[in-house]
């Protein structure tokens, strides 16, 4: 069955929309979360390689492996309405883009900053017109 991708998904704007995990070992994140919290996995081939997508009571999520020279982390992605307003604001309030933006065919963009502080977030936009994923 189809699900249909042209409604807007229900986390609002201004929330986190997912966390994405980056490891060493995908494979075994995977099993881990799969065993002690009974959680599914849906994978996505990517350009990058595979990425492991993950629904879980309260949220989403992701899995991918880690690049060259990445510590294994995890990343809070906000779901903002307009993308270039974030950044604006983002760079207006002190933060530094350690990722520019990138644009996922068919789901959204994102792009990557650090806070002031450290901690490392990301902003979300949906792709608008977004089609029926089989």
């Amino acid at each position: 069955m189809a699900k249909d991708r042209t409604k807007k998904a229900a986390v609002p704007d201004a929330t986190m929309a997912f966390t994405e995990l980056a490891s060493s070992d995908p494979e075994a994140t995977r099993r881990f979360l799969e065993k002690i919290f009974g959680w599914s996995f849906e994978s996505v081939k990517m350009l990058g390689g595979e990425y492991v997508s993950f629904a879980a009571p309260g949220g989403r999520g992701g899995i991918r492996p880690t690049q060259p020279k990445e510590r294994p982390n995890s990343t809070n992605y906000v779901r903002v309405p307009d993308l270039d307003i974030a950044l604006t604001k983002i760079k207006t309030a002190g933060a530094e883009v350690v990722l520019p933006r990138v644009d996922v065919p068919g789901m959204g963009s994102f792009f990557w900053f650090r806070i002031p502080g450290g901690p490392i977030m990301a902003c979300w936009q949906d792709a608008p017109n977004l089609p029926q994923e089989k």
